[in-house]
């Protein structure tokens, strides 16, 4: 078991290393767009970046939920507090966040209570954008008493994880343009989320413990990536990929990553603070220069990963549980 959670927990921090990678913008002054570097070295983990965060969010829900027979109703209090009041929260704050920011953003924000009230439903084009995360999850939790019964019948879980991938590729627009609360979307994630849970349930990890598994999965991927454009099946290898080179790296440095790991949902939230700001303003603004580029791109990786883990820790030692609230961690 302990070499298991070892190797998830190096997983969830490999792959909040990949989101804050994929957030990196720093503009190239001659053509006034992201620096081709900052795209192509994040790119080839785009098909299963965000698909890991959920399917690692789905095996979470099972390891310390379902397994430890939560009951709905606390189950439901526990993700008010953890994922519902962060949401409120953080769509407020980077609401005002974006606005105090306008004089160096060329997207603008234009107050008005009804956009303020719409960005806490519609993210495309708000300032909530990056927080559809939250909502999704939050659906999904939401499913629990279901899930939890799907548990108890092996021949259901089967049937359920075939109807989640026909799901995938069912196209809906109920919402249009504004998909409400991303629910036009769930479709997209629901068979990660399951993925997770089922992977967890079954303990899948043990197909997963060889390096001829590892490099049979680096192959794969690579070939689905090059030659194919099956976003699904080519997200699902990704994942497998993933899972296979942190069981292999978890028998030597079980500790990588240790520094902030425990913080991925944190970091999360707050990264959107940091990163932000070295590119608008240290970058942009203050200190631009083309031979600084690695120096800049490096910095921006690491406020958005270790700010978010200082002030968390900071709040987890001498915040009330307002502030603890607002950032998902754990209350007294």
């Amino acid at each position: 078991m302990q070499e298991r959670i070892q190797w998830l927990a190096l997983l969830r921090g490999f792959n909040i290393l990949l989101v804050v990678m994929g957030h990196v913008q720093l503009i190239n002054m001659s053509t006034g767009v992201n620096h081709d570097f900052c795209v192509q070295i994040s790119e080839p983990f785009r098909p299963f970046r965000m698909p890991l965060f959920i399917f690692c969010s789905g095996g979470l829900l099972y390891l310390s939920r379902i397994r430890k027979n939560w009951t709905v109703k606390n189950l439901y209090i526990d993700k008010f507090f953890r994922i519902l009041c962060p949401f409120l929260f953080f769509v407020t704050f980077y609401y005002f966040f974006k606005l105090a920011l306008n004089p160096f953003t060329k997207t603008k924000v234009f107050f008005s209570i009804g956009d303020f009230i719409e960005s806490f439903a519609v993210y495309y084009n708000h300032p909530s954008a990056h927080l559809w995360f939250l909502p999704v999850l939050l659906f999904f939790m939401l499913l629990y008493p279901f899930f939890k019964w799907l548990c108890s019948k092996d021949l259901l879980m089967g049937i359920f994880l075939l109807l989640c991938i026909m799901f995938y590729y069912y196209d809906s627009h109920l919402f249009g343009d504004k998909n409400y609360f991303f629910i036009d979307n769930l479709h997209l994630y629901l068979v990660f989320f399951f993925s997770g849970l089922f992977f967890f349930k079954y303990e899948l990890s043990r197909f997963f413990s060889t390096i001829w598994s590892c490099l049979f999965f680096i192959t794969l991927y690579v070939l689905f990536y090059l030659y194919t454009d099956n976003t699904l099946l080519t997200s699902i290898i990704g994942i497998c990929m993933m899972i296979a080179i942190c069981q292999q790296i978890a028998k030597f440095y079980p500790l990588l990553f240790n520094s902030f790991r425990e913080y991925i949902y944190q970091i999360f939230l707050l990264s959107f603070i940091f990163q932000p700001f070295v590119e608008l303003i240290l970058w942009k603004k203050l200190f631009y220069n083309e031979s600084l580029f690695i120096l800049f791109y490096m910095l921006n990786i690491l406020s958005g990963i270790f700010l978010p883990v200082l002030i968390s820790k900071f709040v987890e030692r001498y915040g009330n549980n307002f502030f603890k609230i607002c950032l998902g961690l754990k209350r007294n």
